[in-house]
């Protein structure tokens, strides 16, 4: 339930911000979700850490848009 309400807020942060920093808060409250959830496999932990570097790179890149979209994916396979 946790999980939700956090994905929720993060959706709504995410479409609201227009800040450079938006995608580094996005990241950090996705660390936050990585280390509440126990139960992850290889394969999920794996999709989650590639989507984040991703989303760091079109973040190095400017692209805001993307690294936000990148997290937003990374954070419904989390819950």
């Amino acid at each position: 339930m946790k999980k939700l309400f956090l994905v929720i807020v993060l959706y709504l942060l995410s479409s609201s911000y227009g800040m450079a920093d938006s995608c580094l808060d996005l990241m950090k409250q996705l660390d936050e979700v990585i280390a509440e959830t126990k139960q992850l496999t290889r394969e999920e932990a794996k999709e989650i850490k590639d989507l984040k570097e991703q989303a760091q790179q079109a973040h190095k890149e400017g692209n805001k848009e993307d690294c936000q979209k990148l997290i937003s994916e990374a954070l419904d396979l989390l819950g």
